[in-house]
C-alpha cells in the first residue's frame, strides 16, 4: 500500500488531499527519484540555501510539478519551526506562510518523536486549537508517514472524555497535518517533575490512572492500541481532568502492515517487556495496561519504576525483575494498591489484567476499599518468579548437578569394570556405561538448547560446552567394558568425536574439530564397511563426511572439502531415490554447503547448479520450507552480482516466507538473524539493477533488526557479526546515491563495530578480513571526498588487518585476493598523491 495514500476512514476527508493530484500517475520508479529529489532539498533546506525546484528537475522535466507541490509548504514551516520571525518587508507573505488550511498557527507548544504541535486558531469557528503537523524529514520515510496518518485516522475515531479529540485532517503544500481540541494545563511529565511528594496524592492520582484505563478499554474495544502511554502523552487540564493524546504510534489491529516484528517503538522506560524486546506481533492491549502501571508507579513514587537511560541497562532489569516494591519506596500506600500495579505491571502478558477496565475497576476497588481481583503472590509464584530471574544461573546449576551425576556414572563405570569378579558386576558395569552414555547426550542436547535460547548467556554456555567436551573426551578414552559387542562400542564412540568436533567448532578450537570429524568419520566408514546394507549406518557415515567438509570449507581448504562432500552425495542421492526423507534433507544440505564453498571460490556457475538442486529437492516438502527458504536467501546472495533479477526474486520469496514465520514467533533470534540475512542478499540484487534507493530502504530495514538483536544480546558474536555486514552494504549503497556525508556515517559506525568484534575475536581469520574489507571501503569513500591522508590510513589499516587474516588462514585464496586489492588501493593512491 502506497503510505501517501492511505484512507484516514473520515467521510469529511476528502481523498483528494492525501496525495498532490501532480503525483498520482507516477511510476514506483519515479517516486523513488523523487524521494531523492525531496531528500536533496530538505538538506539543503537546513543550510539556509535550498535550490530551485527547476535546478533540481533539470534531468528529470517530468517530476518538476511533483517537486514543487512536496515543497510548497516546506521551506514556510521549516522557518516557523525554527522561531524566524516575520519579515517587516514582505508581512503578507509572512502571515500566508503561517496559515495551513484553515489554520492560523501561533507559537510551538510540543515536539516529539512524531511531530511538532503549535497552538493556531481555526478562522471559520474562531476557536483555539492544536495543530500537529508531520515533522519534514519524516515526509521521505513512507512507515512515518503512514504512521502520523493511522495516529490521526485512530484519534479521530475515538469518542471519549478522556481521549484528546480530532476536528479536522489535511494536507496542504505537501504538509500532512491535523487539528484537535487545545488542552489548557500541563502534562503528568511536567506536574511530576515539579511535583512534590506530599502533592502525590494517592486517591487523585489512582482516580486519574483509572480514567485513563477507562479510556483505553474504549480504544481498545475498536481493535486500537495506544502503544505509547507514559507521563508526557497524559495532559492534566487547568480543572484536573486527565487527557490521552498522541496516537502517534498507534496499532490498529486489523492493519498489521504498519508496524512489522522487530519494530522498537516508544519510550522505552515504559514499555512492556515483549514491547521492548521488539516482539510487536504479541503486543495487545495488555502492554498499555503495563504501560499505565509503570506511569501510576512513577506519579505515586515521582521515580521511574525502570532505572536507567539506555536500552541495553533497561532491557536487563527486565531480566532481573529489579522494579522496588511499591510500598518499599512509600510506606503508608495500600498493600493492595501495590499488588494491584504489581500484577499490572507482571512480566508475562498473561500475568496481567485481560483489559484496561479490570485494572480500572481493580484501582476503584481500592479508593473504596474493597476486595480487589489481584492476589498477593504466593510462596510458589516468589519462587517461580527467582527461577526466571536467575534462568541461567538455574539452568546452569541444574546442568552441573547433571555432571556430577554424569561424573558418578563414569566412575561407577570404570570401578564397576575394574571389579569384574562375577556375570552380576559385568552386567552392572554394562548397565553403568549405558547411563553414562545416555547422560552424555542428554547434557549435550541441552546445551544445544541453551545455544539457542540463551544467546546472552555466553560465558555460562562456554563453561558448559568446555565440561561437555570434557566428559565426550573422556568417555571417548576410557576402554571398553567386557559384554559391550564392537559395533555398539563403535557406534558410540563415532556419535561421540561427532559431537566433540562439533563443541570444538562451537569453541573456535578448528584444528581439533577437524580431528575428531575425521576419527568421527574414519569409525563410521569401518561400521559401514562390516555392517553392508544398513541405511541408518549409511546416512549417519555420510552426515558425518558432510559435517567434515563443512569444517574444511570454513577453514578455506576447498580442496580437502570437495573429497568429503563428493562421498557423501552419491550416499544420500541412492538413500533418497529409496524414499528415505531424512536422506532427502540431509542431501539438501550438503548440497547447499557444496554450493557456498564453490561461491566461495568464484565458481559461480557450479554453485548455483548446487543450490538450485537442493531446491528442486525440498520443493514440494512443506515440512522443510524453513531449510528451503535459506537455501534460496543463500543463491540469491551468490547470484546478485550476475543475474539480479532471479536474486531479487528468490530472496522476496525467502523474505515472505520468513516474516510470516517472525510473525508468529517474534521473540526467535534465529529468524530474526535469517530475515537479516535475506535483506542484504535483497539489497545487494538492487544494488546491482541500480535500484538504490529501494536498496537503502532495504538495508535500513536489515540495521533496525540487526541493531535490536545486537542491543538484547551484545555478547552474540554472530549478531554483532551481521550488523557489521549490513552496516556496510547500506554506506555503500547510500554513495551509490550520492549521499557521501549519510555514508560516511554510517561506515564510520560499520568500522567501530568491527574493532569492537576484532577486539574480542583478534584470532579469528573472518574477523580480520571483515575489518579489512570495511576499513577498505571508508578508504574509498574518504578517496571520494578528497580526503587522502584519510583514505591512505583507512587503506593501510585494511591491509593490515588482512595480512593477518592471511597468516590465519594461509589455505583461502580469496583473503590473499584481498590482501592485494587493498594493497593496491593503497599504491594507486600514494601514486596520485
Amino acid at each position: 500500500m502506497n503510505p501517501s495514500r492511505f484512507p484516514f476512514g473520515l467521510s469529511s476527508l476528502d481523498d483528494a488531499n492525501d496525495e498532490p493530484l501532480a503525483m498520482r500517475n507516477l511510476s514506483d520508479a519515479q517516486k523513488d527519484e523523487l524521494g531523492v529529489l525531496l531528500e536533496q532539498y530538505l538538506e539543503a533546506l537546513e543550510t539556509g540555501v535550498p535550490p530551485t525546484v527547476e535546478s533540481l528537475t533539470r534531468n528529470a522535466i517530468e517530476l518538476r510539478e511533483p517537486l514543487r507541490a512536496c515543497v510548497g509548504g516546506l521551506e514556510s514551516l521549516h522557518r516557523l519551526a525554527g522561531g524566524e520571525s516575520a519579515r517587516p518587508a514582505d508581512e503578507t507573505r509572512d502571515h500566508d506562510e503561517r496559515r495551513l488550511g484553515a489554520f492560523d498557527l501561533h507559537e510551538e507548544i510540543g515536539r516529539g518523536g512524531m511531530g511538532v504541535v503549535y497552538r493556531a486558531t481555526q478562522r471559520s469557528l474562531n476557536r483555539t486549537v492544536a495543530v500537529k503537523v508531520l515533522p519534514l524529514a519524516s515526509v521521505l520515510d513512507p512507515r512515518q508517514l503512514t504512521r502520523f496518518q493511522h495516529e490521526a485516522e485512530a484519534a479521530a475515531s475515538l469518542l471519549h472524555p478522556h481521549i484528546v479529540p480530532v476536528f479536522a485532517i489535511g494536507c496542504e503544500r505537501g504538509v500532512h497535518f491535523y487539528a484537535m481540541q487545545y488542552i489548557r494545563g500541563q502534562s503528568v511529565a511536567e506536574w511530576i517533575e515539579c511535583c512534590r511528594p506530599h502533592d502525590a496524592e494517592c486517591q487523585n492520582v489512582v482516580s486519574i490512572a483509572a480514567d485513563v484505563a477507562d479510556a483505553l478499554h474504549a480504544a481498545h474495544e475498536l481493535g486500537i492500541v495506544h502503544r505509547d502511554i507514559k507521563p508526557s502523552n497524559l495532559l492534566l487540564d487547568d480543572t484536573g481532568k486527565v487527557w490521552i493524546t498522541d496516537f502517534g504510534l498507534a496499532r490498529i489491529q486489523s492493519d498489521t502492515a504498519v508496524t512489522q516484528s522487530g519494530d522498537v517503538l516508544g519510550t522505552m522506560r515504559y514499555m512492556s517487556p515483549e514491547q521492548a524486546r521488539g516482539e510487536s506481533a504479541v503486543v495487545d492491549g495488555r502492554s498499555d495496561i503495563y504501560s499505565l502501571a509503570a506511569t501510576l508507579y512513577e506519579m505515586l513514587t515521582l521515580q521511574p519504576a525502570h532505572q536507567g537511560d539506555d536500552a541495553p541497562t533497561i532491557l536487563r532489569t527486565f531480566d532481573d525483575d529489579s522494579t522496588k516494591p511499591l510500598r518499599r519506596l512509600r510506606p503508608g500506600l495500600p498493600r493492595d494498591l501495590e499488588t494491584v500495579i504489581g500484577k499490572a505491571m507482571s512480566s508475562t502478558r498473561d500475568g496481567r489484567y485481560e483489559t484496561a477496565s479490570e485494572f480500572a475497576m481493580d484501582l476503584r476497588r481500592v479508593l473504596a476499599g474493597e476486595p480487589t481481583i489481584a492476589r498477593p503472590p504466593t510462596i510458589v509464584d516468589r519462587c517461580v518468579r527467582v527461577a526466571n530471574k536467575y534462568r541461567s544461573a538455574v539452568v546452569a546449576t541444574a546442568l552441573v548437578g547433571m555432571l556430577a551425576v554424569i561424573g558418578f556414572a563414569i566412575g561407577t563405570a570404570k570401578l564397576a569394570a575394574a571389579k569384574q569378579v562375577s556375570d552380576a558386576h559385568a552386567a552392572q558395569s554394562r548397565e553403568n556405561e549405558i547411563i553414562a552414555r545416555d547422560a552424555i547426550n542428554g547434557l549435550g542436547s541441552q546445551v544445544a538448547e541453551l545455544l539457542s535460547d540463551i544467546p546472552a548467556a555466553n560465558s555460562v554456555r562456554h563453561r558448559l560446552l568446555r565440561e561437555t567436551l570434557d566428559y565426550y573426551q573422556r568417555f571417548a578414552g576410557s576402554p571398553s567394558i567386557d559384554g559391550i559387542d564392537n559395533r555398539r562400542r563403535s557406534e558410540d564412540l563415532a556419535v561421540t568425536f561427532g559431537k566433540m568436533g562439533v563443541l570444538q567448532s562451537e569453541l573456535g578450537d578448528r584444528a581439533a574439530a577437524i580431528e575428531s570429524l575425521q576419527t568421527s568419520e574414519q569409525l563410521y566408514q569401518r561400521l559401514a564397511q562390516t555392517f553392508a546394507s544398513d541405511p541408518l549406518l549409511e546416512l549417519e557415515w555420510s552426515i558425518s563426511q558432510n559435517n567434515l567438509g563443512e569444517e574444511l570449507a570454513a577453514a578455506g581448504d576447498a580442496n580437502a572439502a570437495s573429497k568429503w562432500f563428493n562421498q557423501a552425495i552419491p550416499i544420500q542421492k541412492r538413500l533418497h531415490d529409496d524414499g528415505d526423507a531424512n536422506a532427502s534433507r540431509e542431501l539438501a544440505k550438503t548440497l547447499n554447503n557444496v554450493g557456498g564453498m564453490l561461491a566461495g571460490t568464484e565458481n559461480i556457475e557450479a554453485a548455483k547448479a548446487a543450490y538450485t538442486q537442493a531446491i528442486d529437492l525440498l520443493e514440494r516438502q512443506n515440512a522443510m520450507a524453513d531449510l528451503r527458504c535459506t537455501i534460496q536467501s543463500n543463491l540469491a546472495g551468490v547470484l546478485a552480482k550476475r543475474e539480479p533479477a532471479l536474486a531479487a526474486e528468490l530472496a522476496s520469496q525467502s523474505l515472505a516466507h520468513q516474516l510470516t514465520r517472525l510473525e508468529a514467533d517474534a521473540s526467535d533470534p534465529k529468524l530474526a538473524t535469517q530475515v537479516v540475512v535475506t535483506l542484504n542478499s535483497l539489497a545487494n540484487a538492487q544494488t546491482q539493477s541500480s535500484l538504490h534507493q529501494k536498496a537503502v530502504t532495504t538495508l535500513r530495514q536489515a540495521v533496525e533488526i540487526g541493531q535490536q538483536l545486537h542491543t538484547r544480546w551484545p555478547n552474540q558474536a554472530s549478531y554483532h557479526r551481521d550488523l557489521v555486514i549490513s552496516l556496510n552494504h547500506l554506506g555503500m549503497a547510500l554513495s551509490e546515491l550520492g549521499r557521501l556525508k549519510q555514508a560516511d556515517v554510517v561506515l564510520g559506525q560499520a568500522v567501530q563495530h568491527a574493532r569492537q568484534l576484532n577486539n574480542t575475536f583478534a584470532d579469528n581469520a573472518e574477523v580480520q578480513s571483515m575489518l579489512g574489507g570495511v576499513l577498505n571501503n571508508r578508504g574509498f569513500l574518504k578517496r571520494q571526498v578528497g580526503d587522502a591522508d584519510a583514505a591512505r590510513r583507512h587503506y593501510k589499516e585494511a591491509a593490515d588487518h588482512q595480512q593477518i587474516a592471511v597468516e590465519l588462514a594461509p589455505q583461502n585464496v580469496r583473503y590473499a585476493e584481498l590482501l592485494n586489492k587493498h594493497r593496491y588501493n593503497l599504491k594507486q593512491l600514494e601514486g596520485k598523491s
